[in-house]
């Protein structure tokens, strides 16, 4: 009978320590100085873990055996990341050599690395005298009208001369386009293209519009 008592106080004994060790809490297990965010991975492990503990205790453990379940699981999470963190640590590279390479690509010479920069595109010259041919906008029939351009940079300005009235005038060249405008008593402004053969485009007096050109005439 005490051969008995004996035999089945160590059958406890062994069961209430496989049931402790069972329910033994996670722990981080991970240098955090090698892999930080496997380490912080269990840290949160371990306080879910806790957190469900906590909540077992408050529902006297009527939970239906998901907490527990949930507990298990992450022990297990906890398990997979300390093998993870095991393998990076036998599978890591070695420091690249200092020393130069042995072989690699062609470096490339400046003019190879990259295109040149276009071309920088230089403003027409419009310097000068110049005769317009504009057609008339009330009446049919054309007139001539003359500019004489002084230039600086992009900006022209200078005197303005047609049939009914002069004045000075002023403008921008913008690439290939020029308009300029009249300062007279009815305000002409001219807008179009130069070419290398002179000016043309449709200028515009009172909200009406007519074709003109021009050429250099000195």
């Amino acid at each position: 009978m005490k051969h008995r008592i004996l035999a089945l106080t160590a059958v406890v004994s062994v069961a209430a320590c496989c049931s402790m060790a069972s329910a033994q809490a996670p722990t981080v297990t991970i240098d955090p100085q090698s892999h930080g965010n496997l380490a912080a991975a269990q840290e949160s492990i371990v306080v879910a873990f806790i957190r469900i503990s906590d909540a077992q205790q408050a529902n006297d453990d009527h939970l239906g055996g998901h907490a527990g379940r949930a507990k298990d699981l992450l022990k297990q999470a906890n398990e997979e990341l300390r093998l993870a963190a095991d393998f990076a640590d036998q599978n890591q590279q070695g420091p690249p050599s200092s020393g130069p390479p042995t072989s690699g690509p062609p470096s490339l010479s400046p003019s190879a690395a990259a295109p040149p920069p276009p071309a920088q595109q230089t403003t027409p010259d419009l310097s000068g005298k110049w005769t317009i041919y504009a057609y008339n906008v009330d009446r049919p029939g054309s007139s001539l009208k003359t500019i004489q351009v002084v230039q600086q940079g992009n900006i022209i300005s200078g005197s303005f001369r047609g049939p009914n009235q002069h004045g000075k005038m002023q403008g921008l060249i913008t690439g290939n386009h020029v308009e300029f405008s009249t300062d007279t008593h009815d305000v002409l402004t001219f807008r179009g293209e130069i070419t290398p053969t002179g000016m043309s485009g449709l200028y515009g007096v009172h909200g009406q519009h007519a074709p003109w050109t021009a050429e250099r005439t000195n």
